[in-house]
């Protein structure tokens, strides 16, 4: 909108430049073909353009002409210019902002984990089958991996810093989305309780982007052997 009214008002500057331009050129042409010829000098702008249209018509055409053509043309550039200068800006906009698929992202961060804990093969597996000595086990190699993986792409911070079972105070215009009230809940904050989980925050993500093309669904491809 704002760009619309500026490009109207530009040429609408220009359109007087140029009409303010050609009466300035055909005032002074017939007050000095006046003097030249020896006769009065019109006193209004008026009695001398009719002046000069009674001893020249074909030069006032002329001159008007000329006038109306440069002002054509000065009005052509400018809109030539400005839609060259607009189209390549839609266009950058338009590659610089590609669909993100949330989904993908995820199922990604979901792949990850599998690459480096095996943790779909954990959670996938009948447990009940093994002993706690041997799911101990097995839970200390994908606790490693699934951490490793979540600490080289996001820093993971709690929300409160005291140990669970602490009493605290929830303090008034507290972030709702960061903290979960439970229990007895009345009244107006501040709050006191017991804090039965620190919470999370996940800072300074550094997810790389899933690449278009690939099936986002496939989290670990199959693996065969050939002898």
């Amino acid at each position: 909108m704002s760009r619309n009214s500026g490009g109207a008002r530009v040429i609408v500057g220009i359109l007087l430049i140029v009409v303010g331009l050609a009466c300035g050129n055909l005032l002074l042409f017939a007050h000095t073909l006046q003097q030249i010829a020896g006769g009065p000098v019109a006193a209004s702008f008026v009695d001398q353009i009719r002046a000069l249209y009674e001893r020249l018509p074909d030069h006032l055409a002329y001159l008007g002409g000329i006038h109306a053509l440069a002002g054509v043309a000065a009005l052509g550039l400018l809109l030539l210019s400005g839609r060259k200068t607009t189209e390549p800006r839609v266009e950058a906009a338009t590659e610089s902002a590609p669909a993100v698929d949330p989904t993908a992202t995820a199922l990604h961060l979901l792949a990850l984990l599998q690459t480096e804990g095996r943790l779909i093969d954990f959670l996938e597996e009948d447990i009940d089958l093994y002993s706690d000595t041997q799911v101990g086990a097995a839970v200390r190699s994908i606790h490693a991996g699934c951490r490793k993986a979540l600490h080289e792409r996001m820093h993971i911070e709690r929300i409160f810093s005291a140990e669970d079972g602490t009493e605290i105070e929830v303090p008034a215009g507290y972030d709702s989305t960061a903290i979960r009230l439970t229990g007895n809940v009345h009244g107006q904050p501040p709050f006191r309780g017991t804090l039965q989980h620190s919470g999370w925050r996940a800072t300074n993500v550094r997810l790389p982007q899933a690449t278009p093309g690939p099936d986002a669904s496939v989290l670990a491809p199959a693996e065969v052997e050939i002898p």
